[in-house]
């Protein structure tokens, strides 16, 4: 049995002496501006994630602890410019005898990746429009063995095991509040953005059954997930015969969901489904990254500098909710 009394991510504090086992979700070998090797790692378990520190190593330590691997390590627990760091000073991987099984150690989303894939099945097949319906049921059925287990993203918000179908379910919720205020919406166009939006991370992202992501294919680099989902709406719409009209509106707003050039849209939303679809997912990025904050931040202070919320500090105040 292992060790309960050893550290979990959520409990780490600045001065800390840890030791606890963590799942490597990221590795990676760096320079200083001194040309001093190290590695970076992004340590996880299913508390949460800190970045951790290798500065004495060897090539070996490469592929002995690449990503996806489950680690035992003690050092120190340090406050680096605002954010926590665990500067390694034993590494090792596991062995048999520490009997600890990875799945324990993957932060996942709070629903299981089925139950999430029909609440959206159940929303297509309400869809009164037979040909909305039509192409993003194939699309999912395409996807659906990914789709039960695939992260939102890497290293930002709902990057947990099963956290794109968390993102599009929270939306679909919200977005089916909202369609009720503004009623001149199209529904089924709207939740057809929502759940295809973000499609081409599939292609985007090289993810373990884990949900960790290892790396970006080679055209997640070159072309990045909006373009790649506009791909797989343009093509299967084409192979089902799909209304031109219906596949130009569903690539719109994919190619336009992030808004600025900046952030990779070339085109601002020119409909208004388009222009919930944008807010609806920021709303859910900003809020899933506040909530995890909230988690590991006491009443009466401020968490540590979030960059996915432009660097600021998010205050947990106490007043209780009734």
């Amino acid at each position: 049995m292992a060790d309960r009394n050893k550290k979990k991510v959520i409990d780490l504090k600045p001065g800390d002496t840890a030791e606890g086992y963590f799942y490597i979700k990221v590795s990676e070998q760096k320079q200083t501006t001194t040309n001093n090797r190290y590695m970076n790692f992004t340590f996880a378990d299913n508390t949460g994630e800190i970045n951790a520190k290798l500065w004495d190593w060897d090539d070996d330590n490469v592929t002995r602890f690449a990503a996806g691997t489950v680690v035992w390590a003690k050092g120190q627990v340090i406050d680096w410019q605002g954010q926590l760091q665990f500067k390694i000073d034993r590494i090792r991987r596991t062995v048999e005898a520490d009997n600890v099984n990875p799945e324990d150690f993957i932060p996942s989303a709070p629903y299981p990746g089925e139950e999430m894939y029909e609440i959206v099945e159940k929303t297509v097949l309400e869809m009164k429009n037979a040909e909305i319906a039509t192409l993003v049921m194939a699309v999912l059925e395409k996807y659906k063995n990914q789709l039960i287990y695939f992260p939102a993203a890497k290293k930002n918000h709902h990057s947990v095991r099963c956290g794109l179908l968390y993102h599009i379910t929270t939306m679909l919720k919200n977005a089916k509040a909202l369609s009720d205020t503004y009623d001149f919406l199209n529904r089924d166009l709207l939740y057809a953005g929502v759940i295809l939006h973000d499609i081409g991370k599939i292609e985007e992202m090289e993810v373990s059954e884990y949900g960790i992501v290892s790396d970006y294919t080679t055209e997640g680099i070159m072309l990045g997930h909006l373009i790649q989902g506009i791909k797989v709406v343009s093509e299967t719409g084409k192979e089902l015969g799909i209304n031109k009209e219906i596949i130009m509106l569903l690539e719109h707003m994919i190619l336009s969901h992030h808004y600025e050039p900046e952030y990779g849209s070339p085109k601002y939303p020119m409909i208004p489904e388009a222009e919930m679809l944008h807010y609806l997912d920021v709303m859910d990025a900003r809020m899933y990254d506040m909530a995890r904050a909230y988690e590991t931040t006491e009443t009466g202070t401020f968490s540590e500098r979030i960059w996915s919320l432009n660097n600021r500090q998010i205050y947990r105040h106490d007043i209780k909710k009734e």
